[in-house]
């Protein structure tokens, strides 16, 4: 196995760009020699289709413990997403992803710009591609996949996003590409580079077949997903290889009276030493309610059994950066809630307040923001985050835990789509 080095990521986009209107190009040209009646005239937007957005996001950090400290993120974003569709049931996607970081905690970091250089696939689609001492021009492209299907299969390889999660914060089934809720600004949530073969049957049944893998194939993940319908209810079962270790895990979708109610649960077990070692389960369930007057309400638990009880600010602080997260280590905490409500202000402004508790250190993350919508392509985003836990600090008579205000953060966000 090898990685492709970062300078190859252009190169591939083009040749698949090229590809597809090569393809669509003979596609045109085969459909108006088959017949001798005029057919409809294929536009370039019938095949060809770009859409993505420009955001300004300016974050400002605030905190009293020596450990965190205070910053400030401030950072342009470009987003391109590319889909050609050359042929029947033929698929191209391509989605980049571009920041330019400047005059912020990353942007003066330079250990920061190496780890935003790292790529977790097993092609090495992430690069620095300009840096100095005060700016980071950081690119990746988080979606590059070649597809095609039909009304029964779908067949997808490349880079993409394998979305089994069914609940809206937590989803332990998502195991191929787990994400953070807190970084609400990446809305496309991360990708995989994998092979996967869906197949869809009737009454929402069917199956999926899906391979990540990596250099190692003790670091690879692969599994099977079962659908059905039973009893109004959508249910899912899963069974495969996370990494080093077995995992199954089951989901469902339904309604309780008028409410939506999900549920997923994974679990997890090294191959080596099974019967000797610590499983790991982790457990989410979720009920969504919308009122008439469009209030919105989600509440949610999670069950995490590799979860502290404490306040170990390393995995505290692994945790806030995104580092430990997976789906078998959602959340640094063994029992939490959640809970969040949205309701539109007026056609233009949207509210919206998210709260995370995780009992043991009583880790609380207050989320409240404010959506205004100026056009349909352009909208002002103002968001804060609020943490608050215990954590140790050093004092004359030894080490102490205290309930503290660990850090709060305003941002502001200006976006414009196209």
């Amino acid at each position: 196995m090898f990685k492709v080095q970062s300078w190859a990521m252009s190169n591939i986009g083009c040749c698949l760009v090229v590809l597809g209107m090569l393809m669509a190009k003979s596609a045109t040209a085969q459909e108006s020699d088959s017949t001798s009646s005029p057919s409809p005239k294929i536009k370039f937007s019938d095949i060809v289709q770009i859409h993505g957005y420009i955001k300004n996001l300016n974050i400002v950090s605030i905190s009293e413990n020596p450990l965190i400290g205070n910053s400030t993120e401030n950072f342009l974003h470009n987003r391109i997403n590319l889909k050609i569709t050359p042929g029947k049931g033929f698929l191209i996607g391509a989605e980049l992803r571009t920041r330019l970081f400047y005059a912020g905690k990353t942007a003066t970091t330079p250990t920061l710009h190496e780890n935003y250089e790292l790529d977790g696939g097993l092609v090495d689609m992430t690069a620095n591609i300009g840096r100095s001492d005060a700016v980071l021009l950081n690119t990746t492209l988080d979606r590059l996949y070649l597809g095609w299907g039909n009304q029964k299969v779908d067949v997808r390889v490349g880079r993409q996003r394998i979305n089994w999660g069914v609940n809206l914060a937590w989803n332990p089934n998502d195991i191929f590409n787990a994400y953070n809720f807190i970084d609400f600004d990446y809305e496309e949530r991360p990708g995989t580079d994998a092979v996967r073969f869906q197949y869809f049957g009737k009454n929402m049944s069917g199956f999926e077949i899906a391979v990540a893998p990596r250099e190692k194939w003790l670091e690879s993940t692969a599994a099977v997903m079962f659908k059905m319908n039973a009893r109004g209810y959508d249910l899912q079962f899963i069974a495969g290889q996370y990494r080093d270790e077995v995992t199954a895990g089951i989901g469902w979708a339904g309604n309780l009276g008028n409410a939506g109610f999900k549920g997923e649960a994974q679990w997890f077990a090294p191959f080596e030493g099974f019967a000797d070692s610590t499983h790991t389960v982790s457990g989410a369930i979720s009920v969504d309610y919308a009122f008439k007057n469009s209030l919105y309400l989600n509440g949610s638990l999670l069950f995490n059994s590799n979860g502290i009880d404490d306040s170990d600010p390393a995995k505290l602080v692994s945790f806030f950066s995104g580092t430990a997260l997976s789906a078998k280590n959602l959340m640094p905490t063994r029992y939490n809630g959640f809970i969040t409500a949205s309701y539109p202000i007026t056609p233009l402004i949207n509210s919206s307040l998210a709260v995370i508790y995780g009992y043991g250190p009583h880790l609380l993350l207050i989320n409240p923001s404010l959506t205004y919508s100026v056009s349909n392509s352009f909208d002002i985003l103002l968001a804060a985050q609020l943490f608050f836990s215990e954590f140790p600090e050093i004092t004359p008579t030894g080490i102490s835990s205290s309930y503290q205000n660990l850090s709060n953060s305003v941002f502001l966000r200006v976006k414009w789509s196209y």
